[in-house]
C-alpha cells in the first residue's frame, strides 16, 4: 500500500457486501450463533477479497473480547528446539488450525525455572486467549492447575496433571514396537543410544526403562556395555556408537531413541568397517523426512507430530470458545515404518531362497 493510498475500512466492506458493519465483524471474527446465512457470509468474504481488506488485529481482539493469539510455551533450551522436526511439525499442525480460526501463535522458549512466570505473565497480561505447553513436567503444576480450574484455556502436550487437558503421543508403546521388531528378527544382543542424558531427562529415562523391560520380557539380557547417552544431535549419536564399538564385542542391533542418534550411529558403524544392517541393524524413532533417504533407508517409529499439533489446537479452541472437548486426555499412537536399516528385507530374501530350494 502506498503512502497516499487510504486503508480500506470495514465500513467499505459492509457497503460493498450490502450488509452492516456488525455483520462484517461477526463474519470475520467467526462469532458463533450469529445467525448469518451462508450466502451473506460469502458476500462479505468476497467483498474482503475484492477490496483487499486487512482486518485490524487490535479491533478484532476487541470484537472477540479476547486476544487473537495462542501461546505455545516450549520448555527446552534454544539449541535443542530445532535440531529435529518435532517442534516445527507441531507448529505446522497448530498453525493450520489457528490460521483457519483467525488466531496467531505466540511462541515462548523458556527454561523450567521460568515456566511459572512465563505462563502467569501471558495469562494476567491477556496476551493470549489460551496456551499450549510442551513440557514433560511442570514444577509449579498446582499453580497451572489453579488457572485451568478458573477457566483459562490450557492444553499440555504431555499429561502433567489429571485435571488439565492434554494431547499426547504414546511414545513408550512405540519403543516397545521398535525393540520387539528387532527381537522378532532374531537379535539377542541389542544396544541402545539415548537421545539425552537419562538422569536429567524424564522422557529418555522412561524410554530406557521400557527398552529394558522389553528385553527382559523376551528373556534377553540388558547389557550396560551397549547402552550410551547422546545429547539430541547426530554428532553425539556418532560418538556414542564409536564408544560401543570400542568394546571387545558389539551388539547385533541398536535401538536409537531418535533418528538423529541413528544417523550418527550409521556413520560410526561404516567408519568402523562394518555394514548396516548385515553386521549391525539399526532402528530409530521419529521418522523425520531424511529417514527414508539415508543409505540404507532407516527403519523407525513414525510419530504423528503434525496431527499432534492440530489436535492440541482444536482442543484449545474448544476451550477458548466455551465448548467441552470430547476427551480430557487425547492419546495418539505411533507406527513402525520398516525400511532397510533393520535387515528385515534380508531375512525375507533368505526365507524366500530357502523355500525355493
Amino acid at each position: 500500500m502506498s503512502k497516499n493510498q487510504k486503508k480500506v475500512t470495514s465500513k467499505q466492506v459492509a457497503e460493498r457486501a450490502g450488509v452492516s458493519q456488525t455483520t462484517v465483524s461477526f463474519v470475520l471474527n467467526q462469532v458463533e450463533n450469529s445467525n448469518i446465512s451462508t450466502e451473506t457470509r460469502q458476500r462479505v468474504l468476497q467483498a474482503v477479497q475484492e477490496l483487499n481488506y486487512v482486518p485490524d488485529t487490535a479491533a478484532r481482539a476487541l470484537a472477540r473480547g479476547r486476544s487473537s493469539n495462542i501461546g505455545l510455551l516450549l520448555l527446552h533450551p534454544h539449541e535443542q528446539v530445532f535440531i529435529d522436526e518435532y517442534i516445527p511439525n507441531i507448529l505446522t499442525g497448530l498453525s493450520q488450525v489457528a490460521r483457519q480460526n483467525g488466531f496467531r501463535i505466540l511462541v515462548e522458549m523458556i527454561t523450567d525455572d521460568h515456566l511459572p512466570d512465563a505462563y502467569i505473565n501471558l495469562i494476567r497480561g491477556k496476551e493470549v486467549a489460551g496456551i499450549i505447553i510442551n513440557a514433560p513436567t511442570v514444577q509449579d503444576g498446582l499453580s497451572l492447575h489453579r488457572y485451568a480450574a478458573e477457566g483459562f484455556p490450557i492444553v499440555t502436550l504431555d499429561n502433567v496433571h489429571s485435571d488439565i487437558y492434554s494431547v499426547i503421543v504414546d511414545k513408550l508403546h512405540g519403543v516397545r514396537k521398535a525393540v520387539k521388531h528387532l527381537i522378532n528378527l532374531g537379535h539377542q544382543s541389542i544396544g541402545c543410544i539415548s537421545y539425552a542424558p537419562v538422569p536429567i531427562n524424564k522422557h529418555a529415562a522412561d524410554r530406557l526403562h521400557i527398552f529394558r523391560a522389553a528385553l527382559e520380557s523376551a528373556h534377553l539380557s540388558y547389557d550396560e556395555r551397549f547402552v550410551r547417552e547422546g545429547n539430541f544431535d547426530p554428532e553425539t549419536g556418532y560418538e556414542a556408537m564409536k564408544s560401543i564399538l570400542a568394546e571387545p564385542v558389539h551388539p547385533t542391533a541398536i535401538f536409537a531413541m531418535n533418528d538423529m542418534m541413528a544417523f550418527g550411529a550409521i556413520t560410526a558403524i561404516r567408519e568402523h568397517g562394518l555394514r548396516v544392517p548385515e553386521d549391525i541393524a539399526i532402528v530409530g524413532f521419529d521418522d523425520v523426512r531424511l529417514a527414508r533417504y539415508t543409505t540404507p533407508a532407516l527403519t523407525t517409529i513414525h510419530e504423528p507430530d503434525v496431527e499432534h499439533g492440530r489436535r492440541a489446537a482444536q482442543t484449545l479452541l474448544d476451550l477458548i470458545n466455551g465448548r467441552t472437548p470430547s476427551d480430557k486426555h487425547t492419546r495418539l499412537t505411533t507406527e513402525l515404518v520398516i525400511r532397510q536399516s533393520c535387515g528385515s528385507h534380508l531375512r525375507a530374501s533368505h526365507t524366500q531362497s530357502g523355500l525355493q530350494t
